[in-house]
């Protein structure tokens, strides 16, 4: 478990029905990576993405950088804030294609702690040629410290 300030990712945005993610996300990628000069450089945490699940099987995914609330949005770019808060937290140090599996053993932990996850997930830690670890986080509202 950690501790998060309040988040701002910068990037492009998409709303889609799970089973389209696979296929959306990684045109999103693109499309950051090819205007990755108008963005903040994403220094240590590297690119990342923020999730949220909207109900019905919908998600809503945010790809881009970190950035500061003076931060200026490319146009056609969007903004996302994540509050503050407790979030579980895992390092996924393996194939980017099971990084949805490693979120699904964070949710395991979560339920075998007896704390319920929330809606948003983050994912840090992307790099433009695909290596490195990603730091993986799942809001928990309602956890105390």
């Amino acid at each position: 478990m950690t501790d998060l300030l309040e988040l701002r990712v910068v990037g492009v945005q998409l709303e889609a029905p799970f089973d389209e993610l696979r296929h959306r996300v990684p045109v999103a990628w693109q499309a950051v990576l090819g205007r990755a000069v108008e963005l903040p450089d994403p220094g240590a945490t590297g690119y990342v993405e923020a999730s949220q699940h909207l109900g019905g099987g919908r998600y809503r995914e945010t790809v881009g950088v970190l950035a500061g609330a003076d931060t200026a949005v490319p146009v056609g770019m969007t903004a996302v804030v994540l509050p503050a808060g407790r979030w579980a937290r895992l390092v996924h140090d393996g194939p980017l294609p099971e990084v949805a599996e490693s979120f699904g053993r964070l949710h395991d932990w979560c339920a075998q702690q007896s704390l319920a996850y929330g809606d948003l997930k983050l994912d840090t830690g992307y790099t433009a040629d695909g290596t490195g670890p990603h730091v993986l986080h799942v809001d928990v509202p309602g956890a105390s410290a």
